[in-house]
């Protein structure tokens, strides 16, 4: 190769390497800020409207190190309460701490594998307990995603939400909802979607949250890394403008479930009977089965908010059994029952 080949060449080599530098230069981390402070996504494009950065976590995090995590560009967490069996998260009271002590706006999510509403109360009382003596910045979320709950009517799902949801936001929190993309194209109802005092929170791993409702949101992937977490953790866009004031808990009151009672006595009478049971704390009302099967085939049913009750037209010399379960009445109206019906007794009508 010639002087002056060598000498063409350095030049095109030197403008070469000096374009990988320059490319280098204005290289964008993935979900974080570019140079001009926008949020970005993996392919480096502007996060419409993103204006906070956070992670959600969970025991599958493992023991996480906030001092470190308080110093990256994480600006809040949502911290998992109970798993999918209703069972505490064990490291919930540490990464509650670990916020606290450094100063991290956090929220609090539920992993909801509610059936029912009574179901959806119980989860909501238990998310009040865990939530109790500690400062939310951000809401409490009711995750819906699990495949008991995907086999229940959109009515019937609409009904769960509203349950947990008007419990805990009568206890004094922002409440909101977590799901990916397809339960909020298919699977709720838009009296969910569309309320507006309940936050939404849309998970989709993708370059851009192709969600056309309002959501104020985003979980855009599972494999963010955050010093201070080992592994992969999920990351999260706050959409639209953030207010501490709005969102903070003003913790109030629970609705408690009563405890179960039992038919302590039978007054026997032509064609009629004549329950009593023990009262419990709590109870606003109770409802009372009764049938001529001992496994209550074919039941039929009173309810009272009396400690006794006269059971007329009955069939004469028929053996009854008689059974009764307590009642409150929670924030929305709805009858909050206890945990099953107590022992029943039986005898034969006159």
């Amino acid at each position: 190769m010639s002087k002056t080949t060598k000498f063409i060449f350095t030049i095109i080599l030197s403008i070469a390497i000096g374009s990988v530098s320059v490319s280098q230069v204005s290289a964008y981390k993935a979900w974080s800020k570019n140079s001009s402070g926008k949020f970005v996504n993996n392919q480096g494009k502007v996060i419409k409207g993103a204006t906070m950065k956070g992670i959600d976590v969970s025991l599958w995090n493992g023991n996480i190190n906030w001092a470190k995590v308080a110093k990256t560009d994480v600006d809040f967490a949502i911290i998992r309460c109970a798993d999918s069996k209703r069972v505490d998260d064990p490291n919930f009271e540490k990464n509650t701490k670990g916020c606290e002590k450094y100063n991290i706006p956090y929220g609090v999510y539920l992993y909801s594998t509610a059936t029912s509403t009574t179901k959806a109360m119980n989860e909501a009382c238990q998310a009040l307990r865990m939530c109790q003596n500690h400062k939310l910045k951000f809401p409490i979320y009711y995750d819906m995603e699990h495949p008991t709950q995907a086999r229940l009517s959109k009515k019937k799902r609409g009904q769960i939400a509203k349950t947990f949801l008007s419990i805990v936001s009568d206890a004094g929190y922002k409440v909101g909802v977590y799901a990916n993309l397809n339960w909020w194209n298919n699977y709720l109802p838009s009296s969910v979607a569309s309320n507006s005092e309940w936050y939404k929170w849309v998970a989709a791993y993708r370059n851009t949250c192709e969600y056309k409702g309002t959501y104020q949101m985003w979980q855009c992937t599972s494999l963010g890394r955050v010093n201070g977490i080992k592994g992969g953790v999920d990351l999260n866009f706050w959409i639209g403008k953030y207010s501490a004031k709005k969102l903070a808990s003003n913790q109030g009151y629970v609705t408690v479930v009563p405890d179960k009672t039992s038919v302590k006595k039978i007054t026997v009478g032509r064609k009629k009977l004549t329950v009593k049971w023990g009262g419990v704390q709590y109870a606003k009302g109770y409802r009372i089965q009764y049938s001529t099967s001992k496994t209550f085939k074919n039941y039929k049913k009173k309810t009272t908010t009396n400690k006794s009750i006269t059971i007329k037209g009955l069939k004469a010399k028929k053996k009854y059994y008689v059974r009764v379960k307590p009642f409150n009445i929670d924030s929305i109206g709805e009858k909050v029952y206890a945990g099953g019906f107590g022992k029943a007794l039986c005898c034969r009508a006159k």
